[in-house]
């Protein structure tokens, strides 16, 4: 309506507001941002219909790999496939990923991430936000970051798989040089892992002072550090959170002393990715996940995660975030662009209720990134909504998938379930 005070309102839904459930409301957006949420009924320049629909923040999942590599095996990809027609199968994982309900998303660790990054933001292909770690992760010699330690380390620098810095001025200088390839934050490997070679998950990696000088040159530029980090009794994992890094990722291994740890200091979170666990679990070998790794280590992994998710709720100081660590498309029932099925995952088998998993994807997931989203509220939000046509996914949470309605910045961005424009 011409002249309207308001650009946009989402009308009549059911808010769940990315804390708690609001009950029916009308949102009003002004430009970009969300400027009042009521039961008044007012009037806007362009309306979405949401009565008898469940209306929620966008979906934040973060972490994940841009890659476009088809297939499991990650070191074949970097190998064979041209960079620049991984980026065009990216920006396609892109777009399933904004029809998917996700309006941000975190690359943790691949190079196309920034130039996609950059390609959203200026409106030349459609996706969610993207906070790019955007140069290879940061690891050390013999680290996880190698992903196949048989090769010579010259190709394994040469391909690119991960900045190889040791000492703690290497690594001071392999962070600055990744802050200065655009990224929005700093990935690192401070663990073994389950997709790399001879490394095991529990190994530790990196020392304090080398993770500590990291974290300083982070800290420089106001942003962080998300370290890799599976957890056991080495420490690695506990080493990273001494030293200061914001978010452990993965942290499947984590003993109770490094969750007290986390709970004790406020503002560390874990991402459990769960869902590239039971991906690897039930598909691997069906993906050509690389038998070296994937396959001989995924056991250990997926059997502890649901017992550290739930001492993390326990210990209560330790903010869970939902994040995939999908990398390669599938097309099966674990995929990118169906990265909603670890909400499922998070309830099932880490014990999560459905409103706790719902704040892992939007509140818990923008707080810990430093991004004004991920909840419905007044004062200058900006205005990341889906609107879903099924049950209320507090209280059935696969329906988390049925988002037929995308607003991006403020605007209409998927109606209907397809793209619009």
């Amino acid at each position: 309506m011409a002249g309207s005070t308001y650009d946009l309102v989402i009308r009549g839904g059911l808010v769940f507001d990315g804390e708690k459930s609001i009950g029916r409301q009308n949102i009003y957006v002004k430009g970009n941002v969300i400027v009042k949420v009521t039961t008044e009924e007012l009037s806007a320049a362009n309306e979405v219909d949401a009565r008898d629909m469940f209306v929620m923040p966008g979906l934040i999942d973060t972490h994940l790999h841009l890659t476009g590599i088809k297939g499991g095996s990650l070191f074949m990809g970097y190998i064979l496939d041209d960079a620049r027609v991984r980026l065009l199968r990216a920006a396609n994982w892109a777009r399933e990923l904004l029809i998917a309900g996700f309006t941000a998303v975190r690359d943790c660790g691949e190079p196309n991430s920034i130039a996609l990054r950059n390609a959203i933001n200026e409106g030349i292909v459609p996706g969610p936000r993207i906070i790019a770690a955007g140069a290879p992760p940061l690891t050390q010699t013999f680290g996880h970051g190698e992903l196949s330690h048989s090769i010579p380390l010259e190709w394994s620098i040469e391909l690119g798989f991960a900045e190889i810095c040791d000492g703690v001025d290497e690594c001071r200088k392999a962070a600055r040089k990744v802050l200065r390839s655009g990224a929005d934050f700093i990935k690192i490997m401070a663990t073994g892992g389950v997709l790399s070679q001879r490394d095991k998950p529990e190994w530790s990696q990196f020392t304090f002072d080398e993770i500590r000088a990291i974290v300083q040159e982070a800290e420089k530029v106001g942003t962080y550090v998300a370290a890799h980090a599976h957890g056991g009794d080495l420490g690695g994992a506990r080493i990273a959170v001494e030293a200061g890094v914001r978010t452990i990722e993965h942290g499947t291994l984590l003993r109770d002393e490094t969750l007290r740890l986390m709970a004790e200091r406020g503002g560390v979170s874990i991402t459990p990715t769960m869902a590239i666990q039971e991906l690897i679990y039930r598909y691997g070998k069906q993906i050509g996940i690389d038998p070296w790794g994937g396959l001989e280590k995924i056991a250990e992994v997926r059997e502890s995660v649901a017992n550290v998710v739930r001492k993390a709720r326990e210990y209560g100081g330790v903010t869970i975030i939902m994040g995939t660590d999908l990398g390669f498309k599938t097309n099966l029932d674990i995929d990118m662009g169906k990265n909603w099925v670890e909400l499922q995952l998070m309830t099932e088998i880490g014990g999560l209720s459905s409103i706790d998993t719902l704040r892992a994807a939007t509140s818990n997931a923008a707080r810990m990134l430093k991004i004004n989203t991920g909840l419905i509220r007044e004062g200058g939000v900006l205005a990341d909504i889906i609107v879903i046509n099924g049950n209320p996914p507090v209280e059935n949470i696969k329906d988390v998938s049925r988002a037929i309605t995308v607003i991006k910045d403020g605007k209409i961005a998927v109606e209907k379930g397809k793209l619009v424009g």
